[in-house]
């Protein structure tokens, strides 16, 4: 059930979800009438049935964003099994499955628990408080939205044009340490001079990456990729382009990403992934700046700015092998540590506040303001995320704060363990290694996300391990 008066009061206009498609699944026609009318005067598109299994057709056919489920149908008017094997079922066939909101007259504390156990992510009671039901379906697609990129981006490298607003917001220069950071960055920042930042994951390196390319002054784009997430064959493809016709799913040509770069800036994220047999490809670029697009012999001029971060341990890389050196001097003329967020405490709590402001106009709702008991409880987290993990926390307070003041209550802290004994085991690093991925994994009831942020490491990388370690998702 949504909030009562405090969460209505806080929250102002409705959010306008244009792209979002919702299923409702009822035999009751007047039902799903009502509710169609409701969600489509809010901007909604939505998809009818009048039976599970016209609404499991319509899964098959559409992409579905939401569903409003009818819990009882024709065999039993009563008791919700029907709806109940429908969810635990669609749960069940897919680990990224549709949100279910179940929707029934027979509103009974047993039911509602049932639902919420077997995979609906929330209920309501019929007839339904218009107003109720609105808030309900935006909070939970903004939910949705918070965890969809983070699955799309393991397999997807970004669109050569794409900048995501809330990482060119995470940069406010608050503390000593960034505004030490940003009087480095301003005086290379004008130079041709390839940069390497080096620091956790979700630390701001993409947002200093664009503020070193506004700060340029070129003229080209700003162009960022995700090297670990290419895969080997199609690496050439993605950073050189393609002809039509040089292999079997080359239908069009293809412009590469130091070509869409020209002129600009080329990011390169996650350096650190780049697999041995592809790094003599990227340095034969970075040495000559030529290169050739996959099927045509004409030469290219790379003429952009390279920027790359990675969290990796270069130094040891390059003596286990597992990394150039020569690439390594290439990309790193300039090299640049951005702080963690534990050694920049004086910023949590103003980009705490602008995280809030950001997120609240983003969906449209009141701000919540910081409790002091709040402010304290963020100052001493250990915030193994980083700022990312704080962006999310606030996120996560703007939608489901039902007060005007956010408690410590409302974020959801990883509290880490502190040993028994200051003592280590004496076990070499690639046992040390399996161990903490296994414990991680453990303490996380095997959530690579929540896992990569405990180990301050990518997700990529967790799955890396899991697979050089040959252990499953459950790390056994």
């Amino acid at each position: 059930m949504v909030g009562g008066d405090a969460a209505d009061s806080r929250r102002g206009k409705h959010i306008q979800m244009t792209t979002h498609n919702i299923l409702i699944v009822d035999d009751k026609p007047d039902v799903r009438l009502s509710l169609n009318f409701l969600l489509s005067n809010h901007g909604y598109t939505v998809e009818e049935a009048s039976s599970l299994q016209e609404a499991q057709q319509r899964l098959t056919e559409t992409s579905i964003d939401l569903i409003l489920l009818d819990m009882n149908y024709q065999l039993d008017t009563t008791s919700g099994e029907e709806g109940l094997a429908f969810i635990k079922a669609h749960k069940q066939a897919d680990k990224i499955a549709v949100p279910i909101i179940a929707m029934t007259a027979w509103s009974t504390v047993d039911l509602v628990v049932r639902a919420m156990q077997v995979g609906a992510v929330n209920f309501f009671a019929k007839p339904w408080d218009n107003q109720g039901v609105l808030a309900l379906v935006r909070k939970q697609l903004a939910l949705s939205a918070l965890v969809t990129p983070n699955v799309k981006s393991e397999a997807t490298p970004e669109s050569p044009s794409s900048k995501s607003s809330e990482t060119s917001n995470t940069l406010q220069w608050h503390g000593g340490a960034m505004i030490k950071l940003r009087s480095k960055i301003d005086r290379i920042a004008k130079t041709n001079a390839a940069v390497l930042l080096r620091g956790e994951n979700g630390t701001g390196k993409t947002s200093i990456a664009e503020y070193i390319h506004n700060q340029s002054g070129v003229s080209g784009a700003f162009v960022s990729v995700n090297v670990a997430a290419i895969p080997e064959s199609l690496f050439e493809s993605e950073l050189f382009g393609h002809r039509k016709g040089a292999f079997t799913d080359a239908k069009d040509d293809r412009v590469g990403r130091f070509e869409a770069a020209d002129n600009g800036t080329l990011f390169l994220d996650e350096i650190g992934c780049l697999p041995l047999a592809l790094q003599a490809k990227l340095l034969r670029v970075l040495e000559s700046n030529e290169y050739e697009r996959v099927g045509d012999n004409t030469t290219k001029r790379a003429n952009c700015r390279i920027i790359c971060a990675s969290n990796a341990d270069f130094e040891a890389l390059i003596s286990n092998g597992d990394f150039r050196s020569d690439l390594y001097f290439r990309i790193n003329p300039i090299e640049l540590t951005v702080p963690s967020l534990r050694d920049r405490r004086d910023e949590i709590v103003p980009l705490a506040e602008h995280f809030l402001k950001y997120h609240s106009e983003q969906y449209e709702v009141a701000s919540p303001t910081l409790s002091h008991t709040a402010r304290s409880a963020l100052v001493e987290y250990h915030w193994p995320g980083n700022v990312r993990e704080l962006s999310h926390f606030m996120a996560r307070g703007v939608l489901m704060c039902d007060d005007a003041e956010l408690q410590p209550s409302d974020f959801a802290f990883k509290h880490a363990e502190v040993s028994k004994s200051n003592e280590l085991p004496m076990i070499t690093l690639e046992d040390a290694e399996k161990r903490l991925l296994m414990m991680a994994m453990q303490k996380t009831n095997n959530n690579v996300e929540d896992a990569a942020l405990l180990l301050g490491i990518s997700k990529s990388a967790i799955y890396r391990r899991l697979e050089k370690f040959k252990l499953n998702k459950q790390g056994n």
